[in-house]
């Protein structure tokens, strides 16, 4: 058998000999007609080469034929591995070249096949096939070898294919425009139209020229301009202004035609939502078309617009459509169908996605948004009661009995008290003891004066409770969200809106000090108020207070105050400083600018009395003129006692100016004798005057070894100080300075 065997090997071996040259020639000479032919037709542009040589079925068969070799050369190898494998592996490397050159070629058929089948079925009105093919060749160029890359041909195939994309692209994107097609015009001063044509009499046709842009991805730049023109000349003028919707349909195109009145008026809800669901009908009709990716024209038109829709849909229409006051709400019953129905409609076409829901979430809970608009408004107003003139004024003052801050808001019920069930209530746990009675004014507000807008804030406030008062459910939880908001408001707004005054008219500074100190003085017993009304409502226990703003209204009100009261002070000590009192020890002489200077001090202060005087509370006046002209007077006292040598002339003037003084700072205080509790400096100011006149028997006198008035006012060395300073060096003076201690 092994005879027989040998014969049949070698037989084997020089037939695949055979074949494998053969299909070698076969291979080169298919690679140089290819290679012919594409030159030919890619790199010489040869017009007159119109038939196509069946070079891909060859390279197809000699494939198949190479396939075959390989799985007998695989066969023979295993069956004579000793005797024959160097001479297998001569034949199976002959044969792997030849492979690699068919592979090459074939890839170049291959596209050069996906090129002409690109032509074929545009000339065929295949556009869907024609973008397959155009898909087929980016494919193919994609899993291409490196060596067919390399290749002069292979670069003008890129070449020639791109050119052809190109053309493709642009003729259906020019026809696009020819079928549907859109404009706006002005056909009037205050009229605008904006219209869509279709031509419905080529629905196949666009539909396959729609399918093959989307396949290529070279849908979008048209797409997007239609979106635009529909949202912005279409869709959001529908929703912003009042409009109208014609649609006509003809033979060869479908009319839609949006008519925009602009003006002011908005239109309502119903209104706008009936007009937008004609143009997604229209639009539906006429452009209801499947593409393969389980996509439709409408979803594609509202994947990029959708959500923006919605937006505008809901913060020009929805929202402004909400009620502004709780009474109106009864009027918008059937908003919430009338929106559900619109928005499923809207997921039914595909123009909004299954998971948004921004329509009906919004609408769900419209009494809340009733509720929350209705804050929004009261916020507004509280916002431009503040912007008003502080200096814009009404007394107030002590109550008796006292009223609640409802009555004193609601002018139609000016008699109303306070329950006083809601104080005993509030205070039954309280045990107070005390042997006196207290003071009937003891938690009554001070006569003064305060912003007229500061009324209305309260006012305001009232209104807000009020109809909180009257809600149900939860809802009132906005309402009184919203009162506090207002004192948070007023806390940020008026110190910043009216920051140039209060730091330059003290009227304004004193007003909003009142202010801050009468909105804190009513806040302290609003929650007893507000709480008593709501457990009659909702039948159960609230906790409610305004108190946390109590302390930052009275330290923004004190702290604005304060500020300005340092302006002041700080104002009139420069002038001191200028005067001649700031020399005095450098000069023989009295500056004449001291007079001057001392009666502007003066005018300042008056100035203050004018102002404030019937403004301010009276122990607030009376405190803070006061404290001033203590300012005043201790920066004379210093300068005075201070100086080394007083010249007679000099003390003479000093005398008078001071007197002056004297006689004009008691008249700041509404009773004169009221400058001996509010000045602190002021009886040592009287001693000092007296010692610039006096003799040195009449300081013995006054100093009574210590236990007089000048000892009360002065210390030793002080009064040793003047004494040096007014009396020469005498014995006389050395026997008075002596008794001084």
């Amino acid at each position: 058998m092994g005879r027989h065997q040998q014969p049949a090997g070698q037989v084997e071996m020089s037939d695949l000999k055979e074949r494998i040259v053969d299909v070698s020639q076969n291979v080169s000479q298919l690679k140089h007609r290819v290679y012919d032919y594409m030159k030919t037709k890619f790199i010489d542009f040869d017009p007159l080469l119109k038939k196509s040589m069946s070079f891909l079925d060859k390279a197809v068969r000699m494939s198949d034929e190479i396939n075959n070799l390989f799985n007998r050369i695989e066969f023979q190898t295993k069956c004579d591995l000793a005797n024959s494998t160097g001479e297998l592996r001569n034949l199976h490397v002959s044969l792997k070249e030849a492979s690699a050159v068919l592979s090459i070629t074939t890839e170049l058929l291959q596209m050069e096949s996906a090129m002409k089948d690109v032509e074929d079925a545009c000339k065929d009105g295949q556009f869907v096939d024609a973008a397959k093919s155009i898909q087929s060749f980016k494919e193919l160029v994609k899993n291409s070898c490196k060596e067919t890359r390399q290749l002069d041909i292979y670069q003008s195939l890129i070449r020639e294919f791109t050119s052809i994309v190109a053309k493709f692209c642009k003729e259906n994107t020019d026809k696009l425009y020819l079928f549907i097609s859109w404009e706006t015009t002005d056909a009037a001063t205050n009229t605008l139209k904006s219209t869509i044509k279709i031509k419905s009499s080529c629905f196949s046709e666009l539909q396959e020229v729609l399918q093959a842009l989307h396949l290529l991805e070279e849908l979008y730049p048209w797409m997007n301009k239609f979106r635009n023109f529909l949202t912005r000349s279409i869709l959001f003028p529908l929703i912003n202004n009042e409009g109208s919707v014609n649609i006509e349909d003809g033979e060869l195109y479908s009319t839609i035609q949006v008519s925009i009145k602009m003006t002011s008026r908005k239109p309502n809800y119903l209104s706008t939502l009936d007009n937008l669901t004609k143009c997604f009908e229209f639009l539906h009709g006429e452009l209801d078309m499947q593409f393969e990716n389980d996509k439709s024209f409408i979803s594609l038109l509202g994947a990029g617009s959708s959500e923006e829709f919605i937006d505008h849909l809901i913060k020009k229409c929805l929202k402004e459509t909400v009620p502004s006051s709780s009474a109106e709400l009864k009027n918008f019953t059937g908003i919430r169908e009338r929106v559900a129905a619109f928005n499923n409609y809207m997921v039914g076409i595909e123009f909004l996605s299954e998971e948004n829901h921004s329509l009906v979430d919004y609408v769900q809970n419209f009494d809340a948004l009733c509720a929350n608009k209705t804050c929004e408004n009261y916020l507004k107003i509280a916002r431009d009661i503040m912007k008003k003139d502080l200096q814009d004024m009404v007394e107030v003052g002590p109550q008796t009995p006292a009223v609640a801050l409802s009555a004193t808001l609601d002018h139609t019920n000016t008699d109303a008290l306070i329950d006083n069930s809601v104080l005993q209530e509030s205070f039954a746990n309280v045990n107070i003891k005390s042997e006196n009675e207290l003071n009937p004014n003891l938690f009554q507000f001070p006569s003064c004066f305060v912003s007229k807008s500061t009324i209305e804030v309260l006012e305001l406030v009232g209104t807000i409770l009020e109809e909180g008062v009257a809600q149900e459910n939860e809802l009132h939880q906005y309402y009184l969200s919203t009162a506090k908001s207002v004192f948070e408001l007023y806390i940020c707004v008026v110190p910043t809106i009216h920051e140039k005054l209060l730091s330059t008219i003290p009227q304004q500074v004193a007003l909003f000090h009142n202010n801050c100190m009468y909105l804190a003085h009513r806040l302290v017993l609003l929650g007893f108020e507000v709480e008593a009304s709501l457990r009659n409502v909702l039948k159960a226990d609230v906790a409610i207070t305004f108190v946390d703003y109590v302390q930052t209204l009275r330290h923004l009100g004190t702290s604005t105050y304060l500020k300005h009261m340092q302006q002041q002070r700080k104002q009139m000590l420069d002038l001191v400083k200028e005067s001649g009192l700031a020399t005095l020890g450098e000069n023989s002489e009295l500056s004449p600018d001291t007079e001057r200077t001392l009666r502007q001090c003066l005018r300042q202060l008056e100035l203050l009395q004018s102002v404030w005087q019937n403004v301010l509370p009276g122990n607030v006046y009376s405190k803070s003129i006061g404290v001033l002209a203590n300012a005043f007077i201790e920066e004379l006292v210093i300068r005075v006692s201070s100086v080394e040598d007083i010249p007679a002339n000099t003390a003479v003037k000093l005398t008078s100016l001071f007197k002056m003084v004297q006689e004009r700072i008691p008249k700041l205080f509404q009773n004169g004798d009221e400058v001996v509790l509010f000045v602190k400096r002021w009886l040592q100011f009287q001693e000092l005057i007296n010692i610039l006149s006096a003799s040195l028997r009449e300081i013995e006198e006054r100093w009574a070894d210590g236990k007089g008035p000048l000892a009360h006012e002065f210390t030793t060395e002080q009064v040793k100080q003047l004494i040096r300073a007014l009396f020469q060096n005498t014995q006389r003076r050395a026997e008075v300075l002596a008794k001084i201690k």
